[in-house]
């Protein structure tokens, strides 16, 4: 058991227990590589947030809340990060999902079950129909089983759609005290350019889509990539540096 991922994550326990936080964080990071689990990711953000750097310790609350969004810990200690990064409530994106995103799957499968049963089931009843009202009660039941199921999966999926573009804003020069740090939003993709706007470091912000439904990047010549974002609201937007915005999905 002595590589095992749960040997590891308890190895992080313990260092972290002693107050070693810097190889606790090392250890936690190295096994987040490998898996996901919310625990795993509100212990990084605690670890983040002892260290001073509340944009990292905003993205793995939000990684925690994304595998178990009803954990009332998690949203408390979401909040505190935020309000560290110096986040009024009007720049913070919606976190009350209604539903993990690993049941997402599940919720696909369901909905495929769902339907296929139903249409075996009326091939049955084809072959051996039944009397009185009882097929139509079925079907009725089966369809509007089958409408609303539907429409929670089209918002699961609307949902899951916006957060694979969504990242945390952040500061790669990050410091103790970093709540008063900003991330520039540029006129431009370029070091040169001037601020169209900036943000704290810890905002949410969006990838900005292009119309074939592809994030909008440029590949400046030094080989630095940039994308062109927005925040939550969609007041502000310009371009950031990839090292400047980090993926909650990646």
């Amino acid at each position: 058991m002595g590589d095992s991922k749960e040997q590891m994550f308890y190895d992080a326990v313990r260092t972290e227990a002693s107050g070693d936080l810097q190889e606790a964080l090392k250890i936690y990071s190295n096994l987040s590589s490998h898996m996901h689990s919310a625990p795993l990711h509100a212990n990084i953000a605690n670890l983040y947030y002892k260290l001073s750097d509340y944009p990292l310790s905003v993205l793995h609350f939000r990684k925690a809340l994304l595998l178990n969004p009803q954990n009332r810990e998690y949203k408390s200690s979401l909040s505190l990060a935020l309000d560290k990064c110096g986040i009024s409530s009007d720049q913070r994106a919606d976190t009350n999902l209604s539903f993990s995103i690993e049941f997402y799957p599940y919720l696909h499968f369901l909905l495929s079950a769902l339907i296929w049963s139903g249409i075996i089931t009326f091939i049955w009843f084809f072959r051996f129909p039944l009397k009185g009202k009882s097929f139509y009660l079925i079907i009725c039941a089966w369809v509007t089983s089958v409408i609303l199921l539907y429409r929670y999966y089209d918002q699961c999926n609307d949902l899951l759609s916006t957060l694979k573009h969504e990242g945390i804003a952040y500061h790669p020069t990050e410091l103790e005290g970093n709540q008063t740090n900003e991330v520039s939003l540029r006129v431009f993709a370029g070091n040169g350019s001037t601020s169209n706007t900036a943000v704290p470091a810890g905002t949410s912000l969006f990838l900005d889509l292009g119309s074939d439904d592809e994030p909008r990047t440029h590949s400046s010549p030094n080989g630095e990539k940039w994308f062109l974002v927005r925040s939550f609201s969609g007041a502000n937007k310009g371009w950031v540096r990839e090292d400047e915005f980090i993926k909650i999905i990646n």
